[in-house]
């Protein structure tokens, strides 16, 4: 039975070529990882649009146009009208005027630009950092995923040791029926408790297919089996990184909220510069082609007195930084609790493991003797099955526990920002 159970046990420590390293390296090129890729970029473009602002804009513009009356084609003061006609020449006036030109702008000053432009730079952070906690979060479901196939192989080999060895049993019952010195029930008994270890396996079975699913729709590789880890590294407890996205939400809602009272109390002085050539289509008092360029510069200023929109938008903004501010509050507190509890019951997994290990080798070595006695016929069968169900209990349980130490690791990953390929192997 030993080699039977160490012949199983190789396969499935050895029916995968893929490590742990690889199902990790594996999230990049997934579509989950791409978007959260796709959703940085975006936050960085939107900063970058912002800053755009401090920059001029220069458009060409051209039009056709017809007027129900004669038009200048550019501003005439009456001394230049008086000379042109006391020189013959053609005053620039046209009922239809085409024209082309090109305008300058920029901003010269505008006080909530620069704050608008932290509050997307907090944003890019905030992005990046999501970006950073998802990739860890999906790090920690592949090694949680991973830890409880592992129990559910350890337990399919404990469930497949305990069918063997109630066959062998079956076979000494079935010898002891024939020959009398058993009654024929003792055999529906036996084969009662195999049929139910056929269908833990079973159940076991179609548990496995569910967690290799679940691998495999987050890394796009296929297991047949666990893969085998073990942890060469302590989680680094120095830094909560879950809080940063939040820390830096308020960063930008606070810049938000100057933005808006910037926008409200200071004014915004622009520069243009204008550039218009206009030519005449139908000029009545000749025929000769008359075109006239003129242009402009402009320093505009815009003083806001009053808006009671932009008033109530303030005191909105206000509030949502008191919300993000209460809900990372609240956020730090959970988990300060949270990483307290679980790095206590790391400990505890651990001394459990300790103690169901010592249970297992007690447990065997009560399944032995239980198993002479009962071909001896100084314990009933009933009593011999149960010295079979405390073994698988036994192994369940050590299997359990270590899968649970898997996940507390996963867990604390997450919340401190560990980086699971420097933890696990």
């Amino acid at each position: 039975m030993k080699k039977i159970l160490l012949t199983m046990i190789l396969v499935v420590l050895s029916a995968n070529a893929t490590t742990i390293t690889e199902l990790f390296d594996s999230l990049k090129k997934q579509p989950t990882t791409k978007l959260d890729n796709l959703n940085a970029t975006f936050a960085l473009k939107a900063q970058n649009k912002i800053d755009a602002k401090y920059y001029p804009t220069i458009e060409l513009f051209g039009g056709y146009t017809h007027y129900n009356s004669q038009t200048a084609l550019k501003p005439l003061d009456p001394i230049t009208t008086g000379q042109l006609t006391k020189s013959n020449d053609p005053i620039p006036f046209s009922q239809t005027i085409s024209n082309i030109g090109i305008k300058f702008s920029m901003p010269l000053f505008s006080k909530e630009l620069g704050s608008l432009s932290n509050k997307a730079k907090y944003l890019v952070k905030s992005a990046r950092l999501k970006k950073q906690i998802n990739f860890y979060q999906n790090e920690a479901t592949i090694l949680a995923s991973n830890s409880a196939l592992e129990y559910l192989d350890n337990l399919l080999i404990a469930l497949n040791g305990t069918k063997h060895s109630l066959l062998t049993t079956r076979k000494e019952i079935e010898i002891s029926v024939k020959s009398g010195r058993m009654p024929g029930i003792a055999l529906d008994k036996i084969d009662e408790k195999l049929n139910q270890m056929e269908i833990a396996i079973n159940n076991t079975q179609i548990q496995q297919l569910n967690l290799i699913s679940k691998i495999e729709a987050i890394t796009g590789i296929s297991l047949t089996q666990h893969i085998s880890m073990e942890q060469i590294k302590d989680i680094d407890t120095s830094n909560m990184i879950v809080l940063k996205p939040l820390q830096n939400t308020i960063q930008a809602n606070l810049s938000d909220l100057k933005a808006s009272k910037e926008k409200r109390y200071y004014p915004k002085v622009a520069l243009n510069v204008v550039y218009n050539k206009n030519y005449a289509q139908d000029n009545v008092q000749d025929d000769r082609n008359i075109q006239e360029g003129y242009g402009y510069y402009q320093l505009g200023v815009k003083l806001p007195l009053y808006d009671q929109s932009q008033s109530t938008d303030i005191e909105l903004k206000k509030i949502s930084l008191l919300k993000t501010k209460a809900k990372l509050e609240k956020t730090k507190l959970e988990l300060i609790s949270q990483t307290k509890s679980l790095q206590q019951e790391l400990q505890l997994l651990y001394k459990s493991k300790k103690l169901n290990k010592r249970n297992i080798q007690r447990e065997e070595d009560l399944l032995k003797y239980a198993k002479v006695a009962f071909k001896q016929g100084r314990i009933t069968q009933e009593n011999y099955l149960k010295y079979e169900d405390e073994l698988l209990r036994a192994k369940s349980n050590y299997f359990k526990v270590q899968s649970k130490i898997w996940q507390v690791i996963a867990k604390l990953s997450v919340i401190y920002g560990n980086d699971l390929k420097g933890v696990v192997k």
